[in-house]
């Protein structure tokens, strides 16, 4: 389970520019951020976006965003912590990818943005238990009685196949 979330400062510069642009850019920053937000949020990596189809494997545990329109956004899962490491368009990440797939890209000198992921915390509905007023009271004694008109429209299949018998 992710406990932090840690973004690239120059992943924020790059989406800054990107919707500074028209049309694909600005769409695909916009999607980015919407997954970072699901992230930061608690919702699982395979829920918050659209992952690539394809694995990558010039580095381990690297997961890619298809953003639409050529555009991905590159995290890397090491332990409980998730790092957003780049995102651009796909000629930019596979450059990113060929220069950073020797070593750890997210061991860097560079002071990322963390994150605490919040953990949503599921509701479960459990039914009330049933009370009596009397313990010694039975469940059926507080039943109304079923009529045999009602047992054969609820069960007419098993009494047709006793009937053809």
């Amino acid at each position: 389970m992710l406990e932090t979330l840690q973004i690239h400062p120059r992943v924020e510069k790059i989406l800054e520019q990107m919707k500074a642009q028209d049309n694909a850019p600005k769409i695909a920053a916009e999607r980015a951020e919407a997954i970072i937000d699901a992230l930061k949020n608690g919702i699982i990596m395979a829920r918050a976006g659209r992952l690539s189809k394809t694995k990558d494997a010039r580095i381990r545990r690297l997961f890619k965003y298809d953003l639409g329109k050529g555009y991905r956004l590159i995290s890397l899962k090491d332990k409980s912590a998730l790092y957003i490491l780049f995102v651009g368009s796909h000629d930019r990440c596979d450059t990113w990818l060929d220069t950073n797939s020797k070593g750890k890209p997210h061991q860097t000198e560079v002071p990322m943005v963390c994150y605490e992921i919040t953990q949503k915390k599921r509701r479960q509905s459990c039914p009330a238990p049933l009370s009596f007023a009397d313990p010694e009271e039975d469940l059926c004694d507080r039943m109304p009685p079923v009529s045999q008109k009602d047992l054969r429209e609820v069960f007419s299949g098993l009494v047709r196949s006793v009937q053809a018998r």
